[in-house]
């Protein structure tokens, strides 16, 4: 199997640990170059170990000037030379080769398009495309080395790869190393992983811009109804980012426009000055789109089309009929789609027709420099609603030790068996929770844990939400005013991550934040502090009557509100709960009541 290891013996010109980014992509070019015996990936890699100093160099040290105007090369285009450099393990070198090597990878199903490499060469020099470019090579330009492999030519393979003899040493060294690996030499299957795919829910008949010149108020447009719901006319984004007939200036006049609109989102501006871009420029706009679309945030994006770089359609979608020279633009990515490396993005595109389609990931990082794109980062709203989530279920989804691994719902449902409650019954154990990776997948986890699946409460609290379970507690322990709903009527379940959060406040502070009429008028925060004060804990003090809790205007604020209630102000619990959160103010009546497993 050709792992770790094998490659490292194979290749011995670095340190284990360099190969271990090659391992994949080597194995997947050994199958595609027909290298399945151990003749022929022992000439594989003695050909390709050499031309590479042993995979060491994966880019043509010098910057390809020299090659500029070798009509041989197809370099006809000013800048060919630099831009068609030798890229990959065997050098791809003219705009001709990088022609070939697209069509090729087309014909494979590899890429999307024809020229794929032609608009981003710069991706031979990754090592899954650099080796591809190796297996291409292998059996196209120079077809017969397999069969010079079979037949251990290990001359006839150095003369079609070097036209000579150059470095036989070195090449009948390396191939006799290999062959004596045996099987081990031989490709492992990789096992492809399901494609992922996520675009943001937004309403199509707003894409197209109302003026020739408003592609970036159309485009933030897009991006905000898409989170908010809330639709806010072109021309008021236009004023407020100083768009005019001659478009909008800069990508910075956008972000904080978004910021205002889209709360907790604090949208960023990210600059690409290098065209084409570094790979670690390309690589953080595909990190910065999707952390943007897995928490539920578009990106505005400024791109500078020419003619011969219009963003082409794949994934089966149709090209937008982009004309009239270099087009400078806004557009709004909506989405991602990721299948085995091969990286897309959704457009939501304002001004030419189809207005939505699929850029390749690569054309598109060929298409912002040297402008920049912004990115939500979002980062206090992420970590509120994340520590929010912990709180419920909770660190990692697995219960808190102090309420002996369970959840809050059922350390409270816990308490009502104890107290011999009527169909009040936790579960057996404790079943983690799946981390989630997103705000409105946590939103959405928050939001049942306090109402119920599907807003129907939870049957191990007889089918009662928390509050009203904690009103039962209440009602038991002979508390006044603690008088839980006859029957639970059930939460309408709703759409939007914005209508959740408001739930989820309301849950916490009451209808308008005056509190829970079967609580006495309380919030959940107090009601857990009459109990304890009911039985005698030290320090478990309510405040003597409820002060109303002014409902915020924005989702940001209100998960503020929401993460203050279970942590309590700055993080450091209630003072009313002797600065203890509500988990812990429960796990601490349960410790009274004797309860195994809750510890204060």
């Amino acid at each position: 199997m050709m792992d770790l290891q094998t490659l490292s013996t194979a290749m011995g010109n670095l340190p284990t640990t360099e190969y271990e980014r090659f391992v994949g992509p080597l194995n997947e070019a050994l199958f595609a170059a027909e290298c399945t015996t151990v003749n022929r990936v022992a000439m594989w890699c003695a050909q390709v170990g050499h031309e590479s100093g042993g995979l060491r160099y994966m880019e043509e040290i010098a910057d390809g000037s020299a090659y500029e105007g070798r009509l041989d090369l197809g370099n006809t285009q000013p800048g060919d030379g630099r831009r068609f450099k030798g890229r990959g393990p065997i050098q791809l070198t003219g705009r001709e080769n990088y022609r070939r090597f697209s069509v090729w990878a087309h014909s494979k199903g590899l890429v999307p398009t024809e020229d794929h490499f032609l608009t981003a060469p710069a991706l031979v020099s990754d090592p899954k495309w650099g080796f591809l470019a190796a297996s291409y090579y292998w059996t196209v330009a120079r077809p017969k080395l397999n069969e010079l492999s079979d037949a251990s030519d290990i001359e006839g393979a150095t003369k079609a790869v070097n036209g000579g003899l150059n470095g036989l040493p070195d090449r009948t060294n390396r191939w006799n190393r290999c062959r004596a690996l045996g099987a081990a030499l031989l490709p492992t299957t990789i096992e492809r992983k399901p494609a992922v795919e996520k675009v943001l829910d937004y309403p199509r008949i707003h894409i197209k811009q109302d003026t020739f010149f408003n592609c970036g108020p159309a485009s933030t447009q897009t991006v905000i109804i898409a989170r908010t719901g809330g639709l806010i006319l072109e021309s008021d984004l236009g004023h407020q980012m100083g768009t005019d007939q001659g478009g909008t200036d800069h990508i910075g006049l956008v972000a904080p426009v978004l910021n205002k609109y889209v709360s907790g989102a604090d949208y960023r501006v990210v600059q690409m000055p290098n065209d084409p871009p570094t790979k670690k420029q390309a690589q953080k706009l595909w990190d910065d789109v999707v952390r943007s679309i897995d928490n539920g945030y578009g990106v505005v994006a400024n791109i500078v089309a020419p003619p011969s770089n219009y963003p082409r359609g794949v994934r089966g979608s149709v090209s937008p009929q982009y004309a009239g020279g270099t087009v400078f633009h806004y557009i709004a990515i909506m989405g991602y789609a990721d299948d085995n490396g091969a990286r897309a993005f959704w457009v939501a595109d304002s001004g030419f027709v189809p207005y939505g389609y699929w850029c390749s990931f690569e054309q598109m990082a060929s298409l912002i420099p040297p402008k920049g794109y912004t990115t939500a980062t979002g980062g206090h709203l992420i970590v509120r609603v994340g520590e929010i989530w912990a709180q419920l279920v909770g660190i990692n989804g697995k219960g808190w030790p102090q309420l002996g691994g369970r959840t809050l719902v059922d350390a409270v449902a816990t308490l009502g068996q104890d107290m011999g409650i009527a169909g009040f019954g936790p579960p057996a154990g404790h079943t983690d929770i799946p981390q989630r990776a997103t705000v409105d997948d946590c939103v959405l986890d928050i939001w049942t844990q306090l109402i119920g699946i599907n807003g129907k409460g939870w049957p191990q609290l007889a089918g009662r939400t928390l509050v009203d379970a904690v009103a039962t507690l209440g009602q038991a322990m002979g508390i006044a005013a603690f008088v839980p709903p006859a029957e639970h009527t059930g939460v309408p379940e709703t759409s939007t991550t914005a209508n959740r959060v408001l739930d989820i406040w309301i849950q916490l502070l009451g209808i308008n934040g005056k509190g829970w009429p079967q609580l006495g008028g309380r919030t959940l925060v107090d009601a857990v502090a009459t109990l304890g004060q009911e039985m005698g804990l030290v320090a478990f003090v309510p405040p003597a009557g409820h002060t109303n809790v002014p409902q915020p205007s924005t989702t940001d604020s209100r998960v503020l509100d929401i993460w203050i209630q279970l942590l309590g102000f700055d993080g450091k619990g209630w003072p009313q709960l002797n600065r203890r959160t509500p988990v812990d103010g429960i796990a601490t009546i349960g410790q009274a009541r004797g309860i195994p497993g809750f510890t204060s």
